[in-house]
C-alpha cells in the first residue's frame, strides 16, 4: 500500500485499528490538536501522551488541562524520574544553558524512552510535518524503529505532507481551540527556558536559539529500520 496517499485520518485509521497499544504524543501545539480531533473519531480513548518536564509554559499547562476538560481525552503525563531540584544538584541550576542535550535526555528522551518500552506500546503517532525545518524534510508517513531494547515500533506522521496554512486552515474550519501562545508570536514552543519567538520563516527558529541543536531527541533515539 503507498502510504504517502493517504489522508491523515485514513492513515490513522488504518494503523489504530490494528493496534493493541497505540498512542499520540502531544506538546500541544496546533499538530496535536488537529491529530486528536482525528483521532477521537477513530478511537475514543486513544492515549494522548505529554511528557512533562516540568519547564513548559504555563500557557500549554492551562490549555492540556482545557482540551481533558472540554473533549475528555485520555491523557497520560509522563514525567522524569529526575526532578529539577535534584538535576540542579547534581549538574547545576542551568544545564539547559550549559549542555541541552543533556537536559533534553533527561527530562525529554528517557521518560519517553521507560514509556515506550515498558508498556509495550506498538504504534506511535506524532505531529510532526516536513516543512517545520530542514531535519524533518525527509520525513515519511509511515516509519518502522527500533527502540534501544531492540523491540520493533510503528511510528507514523499523518500530517507529513501538511503545511503550516493548511494545518491553521484545519483547526479554523472546524472551530478548533489552540495554545494560545501562538497569539503571543511563537510558532514552536517546548520548554520555557529554550524557547523564543522564532527569528525567521522557519517555525521551529526559535528553539534553543544561539545553540547548535535543533530536536530534544525524542524523534532521534529510536533506530530507523525502515
Amino acid at each position: 500500500m503507498n502510504y504517502e496517499k493517504l489522508s491523515a485520518y485514513d492513515l490513522m485509521r488504518n494503523f489504530i485499528s490494528s493496534a493493541k497499544y497505540p498512542i499520540l504524543t502531544a506538546s500541544f501545539s496546533i499538530n496535536t490538536v488537529v491529530l486528536i480531533h482525528l483521532a477521537l473519531k477513530i478511537k475514543p480513548d486513544i492515549e494522548i501522551v505529554c511528557i512533562d518536564t516540568g519547564l513548559l509554559f504555563e500557557e500549554t499547562y492551562q490549555f492540556m488541562k482545557l482540551m481533558k476538560e472540554k473533549l475528555q481525552i485520555n491523557l497520560r503525563v509522563v514525567k522524569p524520574k529526575i526532578s529539577l531540584k535534584k538535576q540542579a544538584e547534581l549538574y547545576g541550576d542551568d544545564l539547559w544553558n550549559r549542555n541541552p542535550d543533556k537536559c533534553c535526555f533527561l527530562r525529554k528522551v528517557k521518560p519517553l524512552e521507560v514509556f515506550l518500552e515498558t508498556h509495550g506500546v506498538d504504534l506511535w503517532i506524532t505531529g510532526m510535518r516536513r516543512d517545520q525545518s530542514k531535519t524533518r524534510s525527509m520525513l515519511k508517513k509511515v516509519e518502522f524503529h527500533k527502540l534501544p531494547s531492540g523491540r520493533k515500533i510503528t511510528k507514523i506522521h499523518p500530517l507529513a505532507d501538511w503545511n503550516r496554512k493548511e494545518v491553521w486552515n484545519f483547526i479554523n474550519k472546524h472551530g478548533l481551540m489552540y495554545n494560545p501562545l501562538y497569539d503571543k508570536g511563537y510558532t514552536s514552543f517546548g520548554c520555557v527556558p529554550c524557547t523564543d519567538l522564532p527569528f525567521s520563516y522557519d517555525e521551529r527558529s526559535g528553539r534553543w536559539k544561539g545553540k547548535n541543536k535543533t530536536e530534544c531527541g525524542i524523534h532521534t533515539f529510536t533506530e530507523k529500520i525502515e
